[in-house]
């Protein structure tokens, strides 16, 4: 009896050590997929011959998964803000959160709501950053200062961590890990210029090197997107668009304005990322006397719009917020 006893309790500890032993195997597989060694990529030339077609040969991401939002002489979150943050923070479900500000202290309802919110507020970092006014000795335009120091800033910003960079009023739709397999992704429209209100990048891509040097002795301070956009384009992707990861439809795309904000367009689901394009709204026609253009939108005048922008608000927004 005491034999049988114990071969079984033999059998029994085999049987449970194979179980942790592939239990382990299943965890190991699973937090070391798509983790890349921290040997690999720690310089610009790591890049050299990177295939940004296929992306790494494993399928192992090496972008960071943290979010850049900047936000230059601003106190105060708009409700678009707000949209766009829980919008990162549900379908994109980032490590961190990184606002570089040269601001202080935020004020406002919607920034009191994210600081009661302790799964967002944790993640959140408030990274204070001045805002540049010259590139290489040139002097930014005045005109267009909180423009051109964005659009630096943000280069600045990625090559010091990577991560992914959005404009304030850039709305995530989908999660975008498939993208930062990838040395830098960015939405490059066919027959046009590179889009920068969303950048997917490894911060030593070497993109993002030579756009920052593009503006050396090349900086237009009458020109709101010649450095942001038609230059980086014309004299280096067009010589070399090997350099990127090109997505021609699906990042921020520039012709759906119409489609957002007075149709129900339910084929907004489909992209990654959405520019609302909320400071061009004269492009709009009123779709009646209660629902017209231009509106600064807040959780009570959205519900009057029977509009696509209505259904990507009340998939992230609380309507609890007094």
């Amino acid at each position: 009896m005491y034999r049988v006893w114990l071969v079984s309790l033999l059998i029994s500890v085999s049987v449970i050590s194979l179980y942790l032993i592939y239990i382990d195997n299943i965890y190991i597989t699973k937090t070391n997929y798509n983790i890349v060694t921290k040997t690999e990529y720690n310089k610009v030339e790591d890049f050299d011959n990177f295939d940004n077609i296929t992306g790494t040969k494993d399928g192992c991401y090496i972008v960071p998964n943290i979010v850049h939002f900047i936000r230059f002489n601003q106190k105060q979150l708009s409700f678009i803000d707000l949209v766009c943050i829980l919008a990162a923070y549900k379908h994109q479900k980032p490590d961190h959160i990184y606002i570089h500000t040269n601001v202080l202290n935020f004020k406002g309802k919607y920034w009191e709501y994210l600081l009661t919110n302790n799964e967002i507020i944790n993640i959140i970092k408030i990274k204070y950053l001045d805002m540049p006014t010259q590139i290489f000795g040139q002097q930014l335009s005045k005109q267009f200062l909180v423009f051109h120091s964005g659009d630096i800033a943000r280069l600045k910003i990625l090559m010091k961590y990577g991560g992914i960079y959005l404009d304030n009023d850039s709305y995530i739709v989908r999660n975008m890990n498939d993208l930062r397999k990838y040395e830098i992704s960015i939405g490059w429209r066919e027959n046009g210029n590179i889009s920068n209100q969303v950048i997917i990048t490894n911060k030593n891509a070497r993109f993002l090197k030579l756009w920052l040097e593009s503006y050396r002795n090349a900086y237009n301070s009458k020109s709101w997107f010649y450095n942001a956009g038609i230059r980086p384009t014309q004299e280096i992707l067009l010589k070399d668009p090997s350099l990127v990861h090109r997505e021609k439809v699906l990042l921020a795309p520039y012709d759906i304005i119409g489609k957002m904000y007075e149709t129900k367009w339910p084929e907004w689901r489909h992209y990654y990322t959405v520019h609302l394009m909320i400071n061009h709204q004269y492009l709009l026609r009123n779709l009646s006397e209660k629902a017209t253009y231009p509106v600064q939108f807040n959780e009570t005048n959205i519900k009057l719009y029977p509009i696509a922008f209505r259904d990507m608000v009340y998939d992230v927004y609380p309507f609890d917020i007094a």
